[in-house]
């Protein structure tokens, strides 16, 4: 199935800006081709209550605020027709409903996309769930916008399904560059459990595989790129899945790595 480039922008309740502190509450999607943008604001405010203690009016105000971005976004949004309308409006919002920079993410099926990506990024779903389902190819955000600018000078492109040499198994690669061979670059959400130990076996085997043996007569190699990881997460990776990346020989990327691998893309891929 082929994948389109997408933006998203999560929306945070950030009461204080100087502090920082903020929680996820809705995303907008963005798609210049097909064209589609939509926002979704979550259905209760639970976090919201735990993490800032709001309620009464205060939460009256923020329920007040989602309503008419839901309404400037979802029925209002003609003039957000580019990915540079769209950066605008999200420097123009100024309240404690706030929009984070949008960030490069490859979908496929835009509708059942978006709900992975609100699942993934603003429900309170265990990362076991998310990792089952395929999420979106959500990428780092200086990563998203390398690989969004070297797909316009076709540096990087989507090669989709390729076949894993003798394992014969399908794989998904939406994205690949090449810097002398070409580089396979996978995007992966691993479960914050010991399920993570066996989706890197896989991914592993398929990498080394990958590396052994030529595709289409060229010398191929396999990049994962661990895309969001909270505590319970990075700890399940250190503990069993860098380790095995490592022994084996397949490269394995970390959120803290991704900057440092943006600036290796850009000056390598040709």
């Amino acid at each position: 199935m082929s994948r389109n480039r997408a933006f998203y922008s999560v929306v945070q309740y950030c009461p204080d800006r100087f502090r920082a502190e903020a929680v996820n509450i809705g995303l907008v999607l963005y798609c210049e081709e097909p064209r589609f943008l939509r926002a979704r604001i979550v259905d209760n405010h639970r976090r919201l209550r735990r993490v800032f203690g709001v309620s009464g009016r205060t939460l009256a105000t923020i329920r007040l605020s989602e309503r008419n971005l839901l309404h400037r976004i979802n029925e209002g949004g003609d003039d957000i027709a580019t990915l540079d309308d769209l950066k605008a409006f999200v420097a123009t919002r100024a309240n404690d409903l706030r929009l984070i920079e949008p960030r490069l993410a490859m979908v496929a099926d835009i509708e059942s996309d978006f709900a992975r990506l609100f699942a993934q990024l603003v429900e309170e779903q265990s990362s076991a769930m998310l990792a089952d389902e395929s999420p979106a190819e959500v990428l780092p955000p200086r990563l998203g916008e390398v690989f969004y600018r070297l797909q316009q000078s076709q540096k990087i492109w989507k090669p989709g399904t390729i076949t894993v040499p003798v394992y014969n198994r399908k794989l998904e690669i939406p994205y690949a560059y090449r810097n002398g061979l070409v580089n396979l670059v996978k995007p992966h959400v691993f479960p914050a459990n010991r399920r993570a130990e066996t989706q890197a076996a896989t991914l592993t085997v398929n990498g080394q595989l990958i590396q052994k043996h030529p595709i289409d007569g060229q010398r191929h190699t396999l990049i994962v790129v661990s895309t969001q990881e909270n505590a319970a997460q990075a700890k399940e990776i250190d503990e069993h899945v860098a380790p095995l990346f490592k022994d084996l020989g397949v490269r394995l990327i970390r959120p803290y790595d991704a900057d440092a691998f943006a600036h290796e893309v850009e000056a390598s891929a040709h």
